[in-house]
């Protein structure tokens, strides 16, 4: 008898536990990826959660609202310090290589050989998540840096804007021609550029910070790019060109993420910012014009090694970055671009970007389209944000010490150590 009620008590409390359902937890930040104004994120998020649990009944998925951006990456290290990290998470390109080389997320790259087809991603895009070759995360939205122009400075000079391919030779010589002085006071009142960095002079270049896993800062294509923005700041002289003086209309070039343009393009953000000049976005120039010279930044989920819902979340994280009409939503509600050709180039992401009194300075699809495939990763694989931030930082006094030939090689040892040190 009473081993005939312990068991219908077990298989009741079997069927109990098998009706429950499985809880997905899952990692992500308030607001934007790309730290401009947004109301929109978690809407996405939600109406994407919503549609999965109604094709996957007895599944569950659960997030922490409100962690604020800035503070994301120390919750989610605290998290994986306690054993507490979500299933499924967002996670930076720079963030990726520690979190790989310490065991924290799953290899997915078994899984892009067999239920993830490669093809459907922009290149760039996926290989955000790459770490030594193996995949480890999945691009969730992407961020292309474009390059913005004041249209009235430069038709007040004559020149017409540069058409798609355009070289860095012309953009020197454009920036050249428009520096001067406008009103005769003996100071420098209008200039070619601002915030055009090393880091897009080296895209330009077709250069890259890492040759077979081992960074290399003396490459010629580094020191073309580092002669390049030294010629490119001469010609401000002693001034200081910052976005402020862009913002006044005193600026023909500046470097601009597309989720600045889709924030600052229309109404209200306009008239806030740029209210007293017309401008537009056109793809960055190249040594050459064929050079993929781009920067893009990709948002990316992985998968914890230690998820107890791996297989839903696994689903779930596919669902998210495949899913057309997922993807279409991230791309009408946020300020990036979707991961997916497919996407960029639908019809109604041709209308969006045509909307909000965009007109006949809208940035097309189609360019939007050829520009992510020219493109190349804003940060390096390898480079985790505290070594990234350092690099910067010494390769910036270098430049401001004109001192390129003798600092590199010392910026090199200095690097190589803080590697070595970070992934030992």
């Amino acid at each position: 008898m009473f081993l005939g009620l312990l068991f219908l008590f077990l298989l009741a409390g079997g069927i109990w536990w098998q009706r429950q359902p499985k809880l997905v937890r899952l990692g992500v930040y308030a607001g934007s990826s790309w730290d401009v104004p947004t109301q929109t994120e978690e809407k996405v998020l939600d109406q994407a959660i919503a549609r999965f649990e109604k094709t996957h009944p007895g599944v569950k998925i659960v997030y922490e609202s409100g962690i604020p951006k800035n503070q994301y990456a120390s919750w989610l290290a605290n998290q994986i310090l306690h054993g507490q990290e979500p299933d499924l998470y967002m996670v930076s390109s720079t963030e990726l290589p520690v979190l790989a080389a310490r065991g924290a997320v799953e290899d997915l790259t078994p899984l892009m050989d067999k239920q993830v087809d490669p093809s459907h991603f922009y290149p760039v895009a996926l290989e955000a998540g790459k770490y030594k070759n193996r995949q480890y995360a999945l691009p969730f939205e992407s961020n292309p840096v474009l390059m913005c122009v004041n249209k009235n400075l430069l038709e007040k000079e004559g020149i017409a804007i540069p058409k798609e391919g355009w070289t860095l030779e012309e953009f020197y010589t454009i920036c050249q021609k428009v520096t001067r002085d406008t009103d005769g006071d003996g100071e420098l009142d209008q200039f070619g550029s601002t915030d055009y960095t090393w880091r897009e002079a080296l895209a330009a270049h077709g250069g890259q910070l890492f040759s077979q896993d081992n960074i290399n800062l003396t490459s010629k294509e580094m020191k073309r790019s580092l002669y390049f923005v030294e010629k490119l700041e001469a010609l401000h002289g002693n001034f200081n060109v910052t976005s402020k003086d862009f913002d006044e209309g005193k600026v023909a070039f500046y470097p601009m993420t597309l989720a600045q343009y889709r924030t600052y393009k229309p109404y209200p953000y306009h008239v806030a910012k740029y209210s007293n000049f017309t401008w537009t976005c056109i793809p960055m120039p190249g040594a050459s014009g064929s050079t993929p010279s781009t920067l893009v930044d990709t948002s990316l989920f992985a998968l914890s090694s230690r998820a107890s819902a791996s297989k839903e979340a696994k689903e779930f994280m596919e669902f998210l970055t495949q899913d057309q009409q997922v993807q279409q939503e991230l791309f009408r509600q946020s300020q990036g671009t979707s991961v997916l050709p497919s996407v960029v180039n639908s019809s109604e992401s041709r209308d969006l970007l045509k909307a909000d009194d965009f007109g006949v300075d809208s940035l097309t699809n189609r360019t939007l389209d050829q520009i992510m495939k020219k493109a190349v990763l804003s940060t390096p694989g390898n480079l985790p944000d505290d070594i990234w931030d350092r690099l910067d930082y010494l390769i910036h006094n270098a430049l401001k010490a004109k001192d390129i030939d003798n600092q590199l090689p010392q910026i090199q040892k200095i690097i190589e150590e803080m590697l070595r040190e970070k992934f030992r």
